[in-house]
């Protein structure tokens, strides 16, 4: 089996494996869920930076983001060197950590809650979608609970599913292209992977010096790498990325950065939830109508999309008040629109895991 194509299925297995995981197992305990150690480590770190310089603030954030992206790909780079003494182990522990930085069974299970809570009782919907909106929801009505819970859903898909997936996806396909362009007549047994000679000065030292192994698994190193940083990105957003005055400037700069980060993601999720209202039945040229229409709306430049292009699926209207509204009120905001919008996303995501596996599939079938 040539090189390239051994990489694309190691790829494919891991992101696979990942996923089925986060699936079917759900989330790791809390005290071994790298997004608590990232969040504890972000707590720490904002203590001892905070200043009341609005510079030096700014600057603290960039270093922040810099130290704990540095902290983590350095420790799962080592934890994944340390598990390569094992083919599959090393594959396990890979998807281990990379079914970490994407969320899919709970961000589900938690709107879901909602939609029970509230059949049973309002004030239980409004403590229930508490947990997921920074909005003030003791005087939410049923609707604004609706609501509420249907633009965490689907502005989520974006960041809990999507964007780690791609980065994911992108930077361990590159890697196994750059692998290949370096050796491109090398064939890896994974077994063997020891025993391999390479014709090259700079891979015989690293061979020679114990390290073959590491070089050959680059490509799933970077994929797990790239999923880990965005993580990491992310949660500092979630954490400090507000524009009230103890975080508005330490949170400058991961903000942006996660802005940056998601305006690809956001609009491929636009993109695959006009394409889910396809296959699911939903109203799918209102979706795509409603998303060019109000994806702006939003403060973020990139929640709009998938919460608008579901508001014209859905026919509903999403509001936030005094913020925006997205959509049109065709039909009404009831509990029963949760599990429309939870069907709908489970298509979205569906379809987004069957592309990114198609595209490895025929990369495969390509270099065959």
């Amino acid at each position: 089996m040539q090189q390239i194509e051994l990489l694309t299925i190691e790829l494919l297995i891991v992101i696979v494996a990942a996923v089925l995981m986060d699936i079917i197992l759900g989330e790791l305990p809390s005290r071994l869920h790298p997004v608590v150690w990232i969040g504890k480590s972000i707590e720490k770190l904002k203590s001892l930076f905070l200043s009341t310089s609005k510079t030096k603030n700014r600057f603290s954030g960039l270093i922040m983001t810099l130290l704990i992206i540095i902290m983590f790909t350095v420790l799962f780079s080592i934890i994944q060197y340390i598990s390569s003494f094992n083919y599959i182990f090393y594959l396990l522990v890979a998807s281990i950590i990379l079914s970490t930085t994407f969320a899919i069974r709970s961000l589900v299970n938690f709107v879901h809650d909602v939609y029970v809570n509230i059949n049973e009782d309002l004030e239980k919907g409004r403590k229930s979608v508490s947990f997921l909106v920074s909005r003030e929801t003791s005087n939410l009505s049923s609707e604004n609970v609706v609501s509420a819970a249907i633009e965490t859903l689907t502005e989520n898909i974006t960041d809990s599913v999507v964007s780690p997936i791609f980065y994911i996806f992108i930077f361990g396909f590159m890697g196994n292209i750059l692998l290949y362009l370096i050796h491109p007549s090398v064939t890896i047994n994974p077994f063997l992977i020891n025993n391999i000679s390479f014709q090259d000065p700079l891979l015989n030292f690293l061979s020679a010096s114990g390290i073959g192994y590491s070089w050959y698994q680059f490509p799933i190193i970077l994929a797990v790498l790239a999923g880990v940083s965005y993580r990491v990105v992310n949660t500092l957003d979630a954490m400090i990325g507000y524009k009230n005055p103890e975080n508005i400037d330490i949170g400058w700069f991961p903000a942006r950065l996660d802005d940056i980060l998601n305006y690809i993601p956001a609009r491929i999720t636009g993109f695959l939830v006009v394409l889910a209202s396809i296959f699911g039945g939903f109203d799918y040229r209102s979706s795509w109508k409603v998303m060019l229409s109000d994806a702006r709306s939003t403060p973020s430049p990139n929640s709009g999309y998938s919460m608008a292009a579901a508001a014209g699926s859905l026919g509903i209207q999403l509001i936030k008040p005094e913020v925006y509204k997205l959509g049109y009120p065709k039909n009404e905001l009831k509990p029963e629109m949760i599990k429309r919008a939870i069907k709908l996303t489970i298509i979205t995501v569906t379809l987004y895991i069957l592309i990114i596996i198609l595209i490895l599939f025929f990369t495969f079938l390509f270099f065959n």
